[in-house]
């Protein structure tokens, strides 16, 4: 999949009607100073994608001044029609409206059409924090699935009905049916996450070893799941008692975790910074691997600041592992990883933010080394539906 044009209105600090065209299958490098609005960049294209931003919220997105944006693309896709997709938000009415070549789209539906994967600094610390996040990071890759989305829906629904029949049952049986009916679509949404975090399991060790240099054993698992249906009923009939002392349901999906260890000890325990955003990473690449497994369909490849923190040398390994797909890297300043590498193309932000006109794309490839921008470019100061999927 490709995003070969993207047109932007009133978003964020965009000039109005800012017209971006983009390589096909390539590597492209948004440098500019710190402020300038790189991850603003990155963020229409997911606004676009998704229909929602991992940021804030939706009208946030919204420049200063006006009362409503327009983000509308171009996408080249590999076994489908091309597709030109447009995402409205009027501010004054808080309304979203999105639209695939000119006919509204279902929110649900449209999350797995066109796939991607990002990559935040925030993402380093992905595994230090709570499990919420690592919960939305897993469905960032599996809406790609639709069985997958639909399944979330539906054992989110059946979560909140138990969760209101738990406050009012005398006993088990009362809320029987809703329990079956929660564990049918648990049971769903547990065969997808198992099959991702195997994936991610078999894999990590290898793929880790070539963006770092360095040889560890990593262990992936899924957390506090219960994969068998009557296990699982058993679980939350055991439980009962406290769950209707608290309402909720204390057993389920929305209660999963992925634990990373390596030598029996959490990663975040052992491994220094630099190394966590390496196995982040790592399991982002492979993330982008699995959707093309069960989608056939490449997803782009979204890098906010991704080299930073990097030594050279694992810069280069990072460049040379990345997929051969649509790839889209901010940065600072040109790293010297980039200069001499084919298929590699440089978009000047900070000329596109400053103007209205239209800006082209350059080809590293053809382009000498210019001392003055160099030197400038390195001095930088620095509910149609009930589950709201986050943006990983």
């Amino acid at each position: 999949m490709d995003l070969t044009k993207i047109n932007l209105t009133g978003f964020r600090n965009f000039s109005s009607n800012t017209e971006i065209e983009l390589p096909k299958s390539s590597l492209l490098v948004a440098a500019a100073p710190n402020a300038v609005g790189k991850t603003n960049f990155l963020e229409s294209i997911a606004v676009l994608l998704r229909g929602k931003t991992w940021r804030a919220k939706i009208q946030e997105c919204t420049k200063w001044g006006e009362d409503g944006f327009l983000v509308e693309g171009d996408i080249e896709r590999q076994d489908s029609d091309d597709s030109r997709v447009a995402i409205h938000y009027h501010q004054p009415s808080r309304k979203l409206r999105i639209e695939e070549d000119g006919v509204p789209a279902s929110v649900v539906s449209f999350y797995a059409h066109y796939p991607f994967i990002l990559f935040v600094p925030e993402d380093t610390f992905l595994l230090s924090r709570g499990p919420a996040q690592r919960r939305n990071f897993m469905n960032h890759v599996l809406v790609s699935h639709p069985g997958y989305v639909s399944s979330l829906v539906q054992y989110h629904r059946a979560l909140r009905q138990r969760n209101i029949a738990l406050k009012k049952a005398r006993d088990f049986n009362e809320i029987a049916n809703w329990t079956e009916v929660l564990a049918e679509h648990a049971m769903a949404v547990w065969r997808h996450r198992d099959s991702l975090v195997s994936y991610w399991n078999k894999r990590v060790n290898t793929v880790y070893s070539s963006l770092s240099g360095e040889e560890r054993p990593f262990n992936v698992k899924l957390a506090f799941g219960v994969r068998d249906r009557n296990n699982y009923i058993n679980e939350l009939n055991k439980a009962f008692q406290f769950e209707r002392r608290f309402g909720h349901t204390v057993y389920g999906p929305h209660r999963d975790d992925v634990v990373v260890t390596t030598g029996k000890r959490l990663v975040t325990t052992v491994l220094s910074r630099g190394q966590l955003k390496s196995l982040i990473i790592a399991f982002k690449v492979l993330s982008h691997r699995y959707i093309y497994k069960i989608t056939n369909e490449e997803p782009i490849l979204l890098l906010d600041d991704a080299l930073s923190e990097l030594d050279e040398k694992r810069q280069v390994a990072l460049i040379k592992n990345l997929p051969n797909t649509q790839t889209i890297l901010t940065c600072t300043a040109l790293p010297e990883a980039l200069r001499d590498k084919k298929g590699v193309y440089l978009l000047d932000l900070r000329s596109i933010i400053q103007s209205s006109t239209t800006k082209k794309h350059y080809n590293l490839g053809a382009m000498k080394r210019d001392e003055e921008v160099e030197e400038e470019a390195l001095d930088v100061p620095k509910d149609e539906e009930e589950v709201s999927i986050k943006l990983g």
